[in-house]
């Protein structure tokens, strides 16, 4: 396959991770990033500050608060250049760096982001992690079907937060997953995987960096398999126990006696 695709990311707000992954996409040969489309949610953990106070306490949330600060500061003085820059701090940045169309929209099923996406002309919609599910009209715009980004080794910990649950569960491997898209939550066929280590300092802000970013690289190539004509798909089959939802407030609490940190 030679000709050129034209693909959108549709995604949740951050300034650690999605923008580098969003100039690695852009800087692939045969892809034409037409738009960065930013998903405002209810479910976006950027809207999910009273709960992670609740479970987590101040300190830790004043430190993840204290980064974030941070951040919106490099991106206010990357916008003073009209982004020039490149700290990628921010999903419009990216959109900018990228010269791409930049859009904000709380639900990517609604009719008028569907005549939208239609006009367009997308071939590929590239998810990374978005806080809500796609629905058929939306699976079906582009030739090359919708594609997510899940930070964990599905089936395993399938659903909400897995930067919290693989973490409260112990695990020594965790990782990244590149999957297809349908009606139901993380339960596309799998197209590529990463491993990577437990980090040194496993606080659920460095799974969440370090997932995605492995991530990044892993959705790069999973495009490239597309492109020539060349993926190879394996199964997502779970069962209930592989499907996660938002912990509890005591869970988080227990999660932080056991030495568990958000930050």
């Amino acid at each position: 396959m030679s000709n050129r695709i034209r693909l959108a990311v549709l995604t949740q707000e951050d300034g650690f991770a999605i923008p580098k992954n969003i100039k690695l996409i852009d800087q692939m040969e045969l892809v034409d990033l037409i738009a960065v489309v930013k998903i405002d949610a209810a479910g976006s953990i950027r809207n999910k500050k009273t709960f992670f106070m609740k479970g987590f306490g101040l300190i830790q949330v004043g430190k993840m608060a204290l980064a974030l600060f941070f951040n919106q500061i490099l991106n206010a003085i990357d916008k003073l250049f009209c982004f020039k820059l490149g700290l990628l701090k921010s999903l419009k940045s990216a959109s900018v760096v990228c010269n791409s169309i930049y859009k904000t929209i709380e639900d990517p099923n609604d009719s008028s982001n569907i005549d939208w996406l239609v006009n367009q002309k997308v071939d590929l919609v590239i998810s990374f992690s978005a806080p809500c599910v796609f629905k058929s009209e939306l699976l079906n715009i582009p030739k090359f079907g919708c594609i997510n980004l899940h930070c964990s080794l599905l089936p395993k910990y399938a659903g909400l937060l897995p930067s919290f649950w693989t973490l409260y569960k112990k695990e020594n491997t965790l990782g990244a997953t590149v999957h297809k898209m349908d009606d139901k939550i993380d339960n596309g066929e799998i197209l590529g995987q990463v491993k990577i280590p437990r980090p040194s300092n496993p606080s659920m802000f460095n799974v969440i960096r370090d997932t995605k970013l492995a991530g990044g690289h892993l959705m790069v190539s999973v495009i490239e398999n597309i492109l020539a004509g060349n993926t190879k798909t394996t199964s997502s089959k779970k069962d209930t126990n592989d499907y996660y939802t938002w912990p509890t407030v005591e869970e988080i609490k227990e999660f932080r006696r056991n030495g568990g940190k958000l930050i």
